[in-house]
């Protein structure tokens, strides 16, 4: 998931605001899951609630399981096949790690045959536990369809999930007829900062400024929350000043964790100067946001924040999500 933002003097900490708005409202955002299937014909259009509204939004993965009269994806099916992904939603709650699995599981031409899903949760490649959805049969060789959530299980070990559909054997056994991995990946973020003779982005750099965006890569291993800032530090025309990169790290409710600093860079003259910036220094399990700072040192010898960016590994979607039933599953929020 890639996301972009920049400044020009002031800071865009407004989402980490609404973020202590987000555990109260969050309730109209989630799905409540209890293993259970929604018949067609009574499919929710909007999310329901979620079981702890401390629960945050980090993204989405898509799931496709296509098989022969068992499938599951969106709710529209055609030829044979839905023709959309259903998808695998991922939240942060208290530190733990909540996969929910939204979509719709088809039937078709599979009379008195019942299926149901399962979700494996992994540690790495080591199977963690397994939970499974609600069975429901077809009572005839007609398409038939029921929409699926499944959220009833978060842990801050795991970070891999396989989804499977399973069938009821004649010997009422439970076999698993397909499936799909998802590990949450690394979540890339765009950021800029740009100054009058100060700048914070990618290398290149065209009439005064940084063409390019700087990144910072969030990652989650091991139970921690893990960002890496990269990108280039530009002073021009401004001799005989210092600046550096400064790092605040956030919970979710704006409590500052720490922060850290880059090293010291200083132009001797007036020309084009660069610093490469590559910062991995704190991580944390509740860590949901940072804001990137660029400071410069003056003459009474105290660095001054000069321009910020943030980038948040929690997202919240307030905004969006007022009148819009797909403001979590969209593009802009795609993990890949």
């Amino acid at each position: 998931m890639r996301h972009s933002v920049e400044t020009t003097g002031r800071s865009t900490t407004r989402l980490a605001e609404r973020g202590r708005i987000m555990g109260r409202r969050m309730m109209t955002l989630g799905l409540l899951v209890l293993g259970l299937l929604y018949p067609t014909g009574l499919i929710l259009q909007t999310p329901a609630a979620l079981a702890d509204e401390r629960a945050y939004w980090l993204g989405w993965s898509p799931i496709k399981i296509t098989e022969k009269g068992f499938d599951f994806g969106g709710k529209l099916y055609v030829a044979g096949a839905p023709t959309t992904y259903g998808w695998l939603g991922w939240y942060m709650e208290d530190g733990q790690l909540r996969p929910a699995l939204y979509g719709h599981i088809h039937l078709d031409d599979v009379r008195d045959l019942c299926a149901r899903m399962r979700i494996d949760y992994y540690i790495g490649d080591q199977l963690w536990t397994t939970k499974y959805g609600g069975q429901v049969c077809a009572p005839d060789d007609k398409h038939h369809a029921w929409e699926v959530s499944m959220n009833e299980y978060n842990s801050s070990k795991i970070d891999k999930v396989r989804v499977s559909i399973e069938k009821l054997t004649a010997t009422k056994d439970w076999t698993i007829v397909a499936s799909e991995t998802q590990k949450l990946k690394k979540i890339h973020d765009k950021v800029k900062i740009t100054e009058d003779g100060f700048d914070f982005g990618g290398k290149t750099f065209v009439a005064g400024a940084p063409t390019d965006s700087a990144e910072v890569i969030w990652t989650w291993s091991g139970a921690q929350v893990s960002p890496r800032v990269t990108g280039t530090l530009h002073i021009n025309n401004s001799a005989s000043v210092c600046a550096r990169m400064r790092i605040e790290y956030f919970k979710v409710d704006d409590t500052l964790l720490a922060e850290k600093f880059g090293g010291k860079v200083c132009a001797p003259d007036n020309k084009h100067y660069t610093s490469e910036v590559d910062l991995e220094k704190y991580t944390d399990n509740k860590l949901a946001y940072i804001k990137i700072g660029l400071q410069t040192l003056g003459t009474d010898d105290k660095w001054r924040t000069i321009g910020t960016v943030s980038s948040h590994y929690v997202k919240v979607y307030l905004n969006l999500c007022t009148d819009r039933s797909d403001c979590l599953h969209s593009a802009e929020t795609k993990i890949e």
